[in-house]
């Protein structure tokens, strides 16, 4: 992926050296792979990612970029003598929402589970096939 194809799917703009674009989408789709209990991210026949999960990754490396860093932000709001405090759920709130965007895609390409779906497919009854 590269960063006019990010920029493409997610609207953003980057400006990383290439080697270090290469490191992030690298460290991203084995991150999206392992998500989807996958070695590597699935290639069409021209060797590209299909354009759903290029869209998928371009999502997931946004949200990681949003993230980078890693602090946590805390907000506080006062209502006259009361004031509360709490951390910002903003990472959990990311991937939640690509999970919800993307669930069919993720379906698709997920194996996950695979051989238990298998397993269960085939019913016999009394010895018989």
């Amino acid at each position: 992926m590269t960063q006019d194809d990010y920029k493409l799917w997610t609207g953003g703009t980057t400006n990383f050296a290439e080697a270090d674009w290469e490191r992030i989408v690298a460290n991203a789709a084995g991150r999206l792979a392992s998500f989807l209990c996958l070695d590597v991210l699935p290639m069409d026949e021209d060797g590209e990612l299909p354009d759903d999960l290029q869209e998928v990754l371009a999502a997931f490396i946004c949200g990681t970029l949003k993230l980078q860093g890693g602090t946590q932000e805390v907000a506080s709001k006062h209502i006259r003598n009361f004031t509360i405090s709490f951390r910002s759920t903003a990472a959990r709130n990311a991937f939640v929402s690509i999970r919800e965007r993307f669930g069919d895609v993720l379906e698709k390409y997920s194996q996950c589970g695979l051989g238990f779906a298998a397993e269960k497919s085939k019913r016999c009854c009394c010895g018989r096939f």
